[in-house]
Parts: C-alpha cells; sequence; structure tokens
C-alpha cells in the first residue's frame, strides 16, 4: 500500500522539496499556469476519479449530513436558523476536513501516477486531520479578524491563504508555515486565485438557489433523512472545488521549481 508519506516524497524534487515533479506537467495539455488549463485538468481528474471521490466523500459525510438533518427536525426550532447554522458549520469544520484531505489525497496520487483507493484517501484524510483542522482555525481566524477591522485586509488575504489545505497535505506543513507557503505560491497569481475563488463562491451557491426554487414552487422535501441525501449531493459537488484549488497548487508549484531552478540553467 501506497501512503502518503511516499506519494510526497515521489512529488518532490532537489530544488524545491514541495514542487510536484517537473513531468507532471504533461499532465496540463498546453500552459499549466492558465486559468483555462488548471479547469481542464481539474475536470479530468474529477471525472475519472468521480467514484473514489465521491465514495471519499460520503463515507465522510453521509454521517455528517444525517446528524445536522436530525438536529433540524427534532432538536432546533424550525425558525432557529442561527443555531442551525451554527452547528453545521462546526460539524462540517471538524469532521469535513478528513473528507478534504482525503481528495486531496486522490488528486496528488493521480499526478504522482500512482493507484489510489477508498482506504488510501480516508487513512490521508485522518492522518492529516489535526493539522488540517488547526492551519485551518488559525486561517479562518486571520480571515475573521482582517474583516473586522477592515474588508480590504480579508480580500487581501482571502486569495493567498486558499491554498493551505493543499499545503498541509501534499508538503506536511501546519499552522502558519503552511500559511507562508500558500502565500509563496498565490504570489504573482493573486488576480488568477481571486477569480477561481469567486467562480467557486458562485459554485457554492448552488444549494441556495435549489432551496430557493423548492420555495418559489412551494415543495417540501418529504423527510429529513431525503434532506440529508440532497446535501450529500451537493458535497459531493462541492469536492470539484477540493480538485481545482489542488491543480491551481499544482500549477503554481510548478512555477515556484522553476524559479529556483532558474539560476543554475
Amino acid at each position: 500500500m501506497v501512503n502518503s508519506d511516499s506519494i510526497r516524497q515521489s512529488m518532490s524534487e532537489s530544488l524545491n522539496p514541495y514542487a510536484p515533479p517537473a513531468a507532471q506537467i504533461a499532465g496540463f495539455s498546453r500552459d499549466p499556469l492558465r486559468s483555462g488549463e488548471i479547469l481542464s485538468k481539474a475536470w479530468f481528474i474529477y471525472r475519472k476519479h468521480f467514484v473514489l471521490i465521491a465514495l471519499t466523500v460520503m463515507v465522510v459525510w453521509v454521517p455528517c449530513e444525517l446528524l445536522v438533518s436530525y438536529m433540524d427536525a427534532f432538536v432546533f426550532d424550525e425558525n432557529d436558523t442561527r443555531r442551525s447554522f451554527k452547528f453545521a458549520q462546526l460539524v462540517g469544520n471538524v469532521f469535513g476536513v478528513i473528507g478534504t484531505a482525503g481528495v486531496i489525497h486522490v488528486a496528488m496520487n493521480h499526478s504522482a501516477g500512482t493507484p489510489a483507493g477508498i482506504g488510501q484517501a480516508l487513512a490521508a484524510g485522518l492522518s492529516n486531520w489535526f493539522r488540517m483542522w488547526w492551519t485551518q482555525f488559525l486561517s479562518t481566524l486571520f480571515l475573521f479578524l482582517s474583516f473586522l477591522l477592515l474588508i480590504l485586509p480579508f480580500f487581501y488575504l482571502a486569495p493567498r491563504l486558499a491554498l493551505v489545505d493543499n499545503v498541509v497535505v501534499c508538503e506536511g506543513l501546519t499552522g502558519t508555515a503552511a500559511m507562508r507557503r500558500s502565500e509563496e505560491l498565490v504570489q504573482g497569481h493573486y488576480w488568477q486565485m481571486a477569480g477561481i475563488l469567486c467562480l467557486q463562491l458562485l459554485m457554492a451557491c448552488l444549494p441556495i438557489l435549489f432551496y430557493v426554487g423548492l420555495a418559489l414552487f412551494e415543495i417540501e422535501i418529504p423527510n429529513w433523512m431525503l434532506e440529508a441525501g440532497v446535501a450529500v449531493v451537493f458535497d459531493i459537488i462541492a469536492a470539484f472545488s477540493t480538485v481545482w484549488l489542488y491543480c491551481a497548487y499544482e500549477a503554481f508549484s510548478q512555477k515556484s521549481s522553476a524559479k529556483i531552478a532558474q539560476p543554475a540553467a
């Protein structure tokens, strides 16, 4: 069985221990730094490994969504949207990172050319759980404080911290070190990353549009278990954003590696 450490090692280079191998640039058909190429590769990986990605997401999110839906149906008041939202966020922040790390591991295996399985993906998610949670906590805290102080610092930081999850899984860094590494990778690609995040924000609005549509046509989901199932479908769709960010991470890592290698050429 191939573990995360061996995959990480196979993706390293002597000049830049954090970058994927130069050979993997062949995964991009033209310029790997173009947003269209990043999106194209993300879609290819997502389609090719859809079953594995979906299973990874489902193992993590099915029990989470069932718990959230149960609490909404039998514990929280129907109009208490604040408690419902906070509980859903808590569950997602604590357990959702396992699925995120697992999906990143699947994409990393694809780039390394090694086979992946559901067991490996979940093992990677569990082994990276605390580092993912701690790094996300710190980055979210920084973003929250920047938003409270001024709106501009938030928009300055958000794209620069967008790759922290990938840095944690692919490079083994944690906390502020992962945040600094993400900022280093995004340097020179701020607007490109901001554009990717804006498109992903539009994708994140799909569940809202779905439920608004149900409300407009006065359609109610008959039971809480079916509602959980609908939420899991959206979780699987959201996994594409994780793959998309991984492909951006890979492309920016290639450029970072090339910059280090250039003086020696």
